[in-house]
This record gives structure tokens, C-alpha cells and sequence, in this order.
């Protein structure tokens, strides 16, 4: 017997997502009696705190999931931040998921540079790359195609020294200097002192790519311009991150697509 999925509703990504699983079995976008054979939490997930339940969206109430969960009922979602709640405990974090981590990187920093600039080229650009790891190494090749010039900053000597041997200017941290036209942050904590975040100019777009809290002070600098950008391969490129996700669940979870 095919599955009977639930795929409740998130981004373009989700919707896309959905489509995907259609394959594999019945998929209701809404609750329909009784549990479910899977469950597939909208990427990054997030509960009401405290609960079992998804917040409201535009198109459906708070949606508590503990009475959808049966004793068989596969549930996948990603990028919790805190333990869940039972029954939702045993869910599997895709993005944790090494392979899986690694294609979203890609796709997020391929989605940096369709963000807006406020009309700004990149071209020919003073550009900071904060951190050199799954985002930062493919998005300041990304960034040196365009014609950016690029800085990466990371901590360790050697891969500034990696940065440095595929074409960027590499510093540390604490020697980054401005002034900056943009800084694409991947580091999830602040890397630059007071005096160097007043030092990146006055019209430095700060992009930032890092999941939560991100790395700049509370409150942000009353001079510094912010794009928060999480989330980007739901918002920019859902089929290629749908199609990501679904080989994930295929991995996870035996069934034949």
C-alpha cells in the first residue's frame, strides 16, 4: 500500500517538495484524519515554543503534529534549534545530513548573488567573505567570476593560505579592514570588533548568510545596512532544493520512488 504523506505548507520549496513525494504516495497538504505514514516538516523548522505545533501560516491554524504521529510515522524536517518534544523527538534533521548540507550550501551561495543590492553590480565590487567553509569557499568563487574583488577572512592560517592559492586576498579576523561595498557573513557569531563594523564604509551592504544569532551585535550598528538573507534555496531556487531534500527522505526512509 502507498503511503500516505503529510507535506504542510511552507515556501516554494515545500510546495515543490510535495509534488516530488506525490510519487511515492498520497500526499495531503492538510490534515486528514488519523496518522501518517510520513511527515515532512517545512526546512528550517520551526515550532511554537514548547509545543508539538506549527505556527499559523496565511492559509491554515496552529497545526499540532503529536496526534498525526503514529508508532511507524517517519517525520523529517531540518535545522531544529532546540530538542523536540515527543513525539516529534525521533524526527530526522535532513541539513544535518552531510550530503545534504553540502548541496544546500551550494544552492545558498549560488542564491547570494540574486539578492538585492539596491542596484549595485557586483562587478569590479570591494567584497568580504566572512568565513570559508560549505557557503563561503563556493560563493567567493562565485563573487571572483562575477569580478568581484574578493577579501575572505577566516580564523586559521591555513585556510587563508587555501583561500589565498584559488585567487582571493585572505586576512584574519581581527586584521579585516574596511572600507567594504558588501560583506557576506557565513560565520554564526560576531568576527568583527565595534571599531572594524564603524570601518566598513557608509554605503556597505552587510549580507547575512549565517544561521541565528549571526554575526552582529544587538542592537545592529545604527550605521550599518543589514540584509537578513536565510533560507535562500526555498526563496530563489525551490525546485533544485526540493529536489535536494526529496533524495535526503529517499535515503532515510525505504521507499520506492
Amino acid at each position: 500500500m502507498k503511503p500516505r504523506i503529510l507535506v504542510p505548507n511552507g515556501d516554494a520549496r515545500q510546495t515543490a517538495l510535495a509534488r516530488r513525494l506525490s510519487a511515492l504516495g498520497r500526499v495531503d497538504s492538510v490534515p486528514d484524519g488519523g496518522s501518517y505514514d510520513g511527515i515532512v516538516l517545512p526546512v528550517p523548522t520551526r515550532l511554537i515554543p514548547g509545543t508539538d505545533a506549527l505556527p499559523a501560516a496565511e492559509n491554515r491554524t496552529e497545526l499540532r503534529l503529536g496526534p498525526l504521529i503514529g508508532p511507524h510515522t517517519r517525520v523529517f524536517g531540518g535545522g531544529f534549534r532546540e530538542p523536540l518534544p515527543p513525539p516529534l523527538d525521533r524526527a530526522v534533521d535532513l541539513l544535518a545530513d552531510e550530503k545534504t548540507a553540502e548541496a544546500n550550501a551550494l544552492l545558498t551561495a549560488e542564491a547570494a548573488l540574486m539578492l538585492p543590492r539596491a542596484g549595485r553590480s557586483l562587478r569590479g565590487a570591494r567584497t568580504a567573505v566572512l568565513g570559508w567553509g560549505r557557503i563561503g569557499r563556493p560563493l567567493s568563487s562565485l563573487l571572483r567570476a562575477v569580478g568581484a574583488a574578493v577579501t575572505v577572512a577566516a580564523r586559521r592560517e591555513v585556510v587563508r593560505a587555501a583561500a589565498e592559492a584559488e585567487g582571493h586576498a585572505a586576512r584574519s579576523f581581527a586584521d579585516l579592514r574596511g572600507p567594504f561595498d558588501f560583506v557576506f557573513n557565513t560565520v554564526p557569531a560576531q568576527t568583527l570588533s565595534a571599531a572594524q563594523l564603524s570601518g566598513l564604509g557608509p554605503d556597505c551592504l552587510w549580507i547575512e548568510l549565517a544561521s541565528a544569532p549571526g554575526g552582529l551585535p544587538a542592537p545592529i550598528p545604527a550605521d550599518l545596512t543589514c540584509l537578513p538573507a536565510g533560507g535562500l534555496p526555498g526563496k530563489y531556487l525551490p525546485e533544485s532544493a526540493a529536489a535536494v531534500l526529496f533524495e535526503a527522505i529517499l535515503r532515510h526512509w525505504e521507499v520506492e520512488p
